[in-house]
């Protein structure tokens, strides 16, 4: 019962965070302002630039501190800037929001990978990674199916405020029935983790990785609402992106059992790969559709790939500063992402965009490659 109720919590919170990432890429077409491709950049970027800012320190803190307590505190800031930005719509404090809520957003991640790496066992760890990463996905398909909702029959703001009620119900829940975790006894080095090469190839090849990703996730609405100009059609294709995540997040952890991390790795960022470079060439609503399918599928089999990983490289005392430290450089590519896609959709074309993030995504396989493991589930 307790490692049910870990792995719902970590989830859910887990689920919110991203699900308050993509939010503003869905909003933005449908916002008073009408903001343009570099306000939206700027916005993106500045919840990325808090997100990553806090990374290592949440890791380090979670391997020190109450898990339940730093979890309630960063779902209770999620729920205040959410309100703060559907209240107050004007650019300049959505600037301010977007940064405040990466910056409490970004304590969730390396939090609830504690959690789950001391609450399992290695046998049951990719397990449970897998079930906690249905959360990416889940996330996405909501996204593009609940905002454009709450958008079109209310207005924009209502979107802000779900988020907003959902971060408070979550903490509270969060604060009662997760466990504290105080383990650490000893003095977690920041430099031991920095001298680990399996800490430096996953942050590497994760950054090149999730470069690819961020940008689609962040670009890919308006990029489709151009292309098929219907607002309800956009968002199901979006949604698509990660609707066979669902299952393939599910089966993940028993691939990564049977193939091992790296291997598991290797594998399906080279489909993924390829799916993108073909996505890049076509503007058949039919094509993009399967396609779509296809990413999700090979995307959300790599996410808890992630987690296992950096959940084993770390161990048990030192999982919350390995991922810390990891999901700094991987979200750090949000920043580079939103600063780079516009320049390439104003320099060239959205088809020149997707076959450069693709060519990015064969790149991490080199630091992939390099990963070595006492143990890979083999």
């Amino acid at each position: 019962m307790k490692g049910k109720r870990v792995i719902f919590l970590s989830a859910s919170s887990f689920f919110l965070s991203y699900f308050s990432r993509v939010a503003w890429s869905i909003v933005a077409p449908l916002f008073t302002l009408k903001t343009t491709t570099t306000e939206d950049s700027i916005i993106f970027a500045l919840f990325f630039l808090g997100y990553i800012l806090i990374q290592i320190p949440s890791g380090t803190l979670a391997d020190r501190i109450s898990a339940n307590r730093l979890l309630f505190l960063s779902l209770l800031g999620v729920a205040v800037t959410s309100f703060v930005s559907a209240t107050f719509p004007l650019i300049t404090v959505e600037y301010l929001a977007s940064f405040l809520m990466g910056f409490s957003a970004g304590w969730i991640y390396p939090i609830t990978v504690k959690l789950l790496s001391t609450s399992f066992d290695d046998k049951d760890l990719p397990i449970a990674m897998s079930i906690y990463s249905m959360a990416w996905p889940l996330s996405i398909v909501a996204s593009g199916i609940v905002i454009p909702f709450l958008a079109l029959t209310f207005s924009w703001e209502f979107s802000f405020y779900f988020i907003s009620v959902f971060s408070i119900i979550l903490g509270i829940l969060a604060l009662v029935f997760l466990p504290s975790l105080k383990l650490s006894k000893s003095i977690i080095k920041f430099k031991d983790v920095i001298r680990d090469k399996n800490s430096i190839y996953i942050s590497i090849g994760g950054f090149l990785f999730y470069l690819t990703y961020w940008v689609l996730v962040l670009y890919l609405y308006k990029y489709l609402l151009g292309v098929v100009r219907n607002e309800y059609v956009a968002g199901i294709i979006y949604s698509l992106t990660a609707l066979t995540g669902i299952f393939s997040t599910i089966l993940a952890g028993y691939i990564i059992k049977s193939l091992g991390v790296k291997r598991t790795f290797l594998l399906f960022i080279s489909l993924y790969s390829f799916s993108l470079l073909i996505f890049s060439f076509t503007k058949n609503v039919m094509v993009m559709g399967i396609d779509a399918l296809a990413l999700g599928f090979f995307r959300f089999i790599i996410t808890p790939t992630s987690s296992t990983a950096v959940a084993v490289i770390g161990g048990k005392e030192r999982s919350g500063s390995v991922t810390g430290f990891a999901n700094f450089f991987w979200q750090s590519s949000g920043i580079v992402g939103s600063i780079i896609a516009p320049l390439l959709i104003n320099l060239f074309t959205y088809t020149y965009l997707w076959t450069f993030v693709s060519v990015l995504s064969f790149l991490s396989l080199i630091f992939y490659y390099k990963l070595k493991f006492m143990r890979d589930y083999l």
